[in-house]
């Protein structure tokens, strides 16, 4: 009898304690879950911005006869379009080889219908690859360039509704008519800037109109874009202002950006993010160390590095 109640004791203790865990572990998914971050609409918005900043880095890198980056040279290839040498000709020669193994055992005049129709479209891959191969190396660089205003110009197509289904969400979350005419003025010089083609203003509204997201992004407590847009448009500000031999501009965009660093660094938890931050803070420090050198290639590079670190926390 003594042993019975001992087991049933025992038995309710871990009821108990398991249940304790269970909403312990309940509560924890809760507060997981109810972290006040910003919608799609506003990250795409922001994403697509970064795209369009990317893409004109690599019309810039091309024009300056400078090396994309592994991203940006895959982006840039398409199917077909690179061959080894004699590949547009030996390689049709192998699949037309391959193809009249796997129809043997079909109809003789199949075969030979079927031939025929491979080899003219084996022969005009073959003349496509050829002209390909004939292209001189600006004409090939101009065909990249336009290839990348295309890629900025489908990107701005795709973000003006992002702002227009965020706009409405925004305002309902509390953001205020000031913050979105602010948006909206440099989004729209943004706009004719890609009309024109003038990298320079690209840069200079496109980073404004990410600056101008700040209030959008500290309407959700637990975002950080707010402080990484902050810090996109010191990178972009300064790198512009560099370009039109502004370097006490560039530095002065370049500096006291600990602020938002430090807000950044209170909103993460994990250790590897940490170490991010760090990097960020790093890479800004050696973008403005570099202004003293004035060299565009340079410049370049130290931007670059700042916008990677930074999109490392998205």
């Amino acid at each position: 009898m003594k042993k019975s109640k001992l087991i049933i004791i025992y038995a309710i203790l871990l009821l108990v304690l398991f249940g304790c865990g269970g909403g312990e572990e309940k509560g924890q998914q809760q507060e997981i879950k109810s972290k006040d971050k910003a919608p799609d609409s506003l990250k795409d918005l922001s994403s697509g911005m970064d795209d369009i900043l990317k893409s004109l880095s690599d019309i810039e890198r091309l024009s300056l006869d400078i090396p994309l980056s592994e991203d940006g040279e895959k982006k840039q290839e398409k199917p077909g379009e690179e061959q080894p040498p004699g590949g547009g000709q030996g390689g049709n020669q192998e699949k037309q080889s391959s193809d009249g193994g796997g129809q043997e055992g079909q109809g003789q005049g199949g075969q030979q219908s079927q031939g025929g129709g491979q080899q003219d479209q084996q022969g005009q891959q073959g003349q496509q690859g050829q002209e390909q191969q004939k292209q001189t190396p600006d004409e090939k660089k101009n065909e990249q360039i336009k290839s990348k205003w295309e890629e900025i110009q489908k990107k701005l197509d795709e973000i003006h509704p992002h702002w227009n289904s965020f706009e409405a969400e925004g305002q309902k979350k509390g953001a205020t008519k000031e913050a979105g005419d602010n948006f909206e003025t440099s989004f729209n010089k943004m706009t004719k800037a890609i009309e024109a083609k003038n990298i320079i203003e690209i840069y200079d509204y496109t980073s404004q109109s990410l600056s101008n997201l700040k209030p959008f992004y500290d309407l959700y407590l637990d975002d950080i874009g707010g402080d990484l847009s902050l810090l996109k448009y010191a990178a972009y500000q300064g790198y512009t202002r560099a370009l039109l031999g502004d370097l006490e501009g560039a530095a002065n965009a370049l500096s006291n950006r600990e602020e938002n660093i430090n807000k950044i660094r209170l909103k993460l938890t994990d250790e590897k993010e940490k170490e991010n931050v760090e990097k960020i803070t790093l890479s800004v420090s050696d973008f403005k160390d570099s202004l003293a050198e004035n060299s565009r290639m340079l410049f370049m590079i130290k931007k670059d590095i700042v916008i990677e670190n930074i999109k490392a926390l998205e």
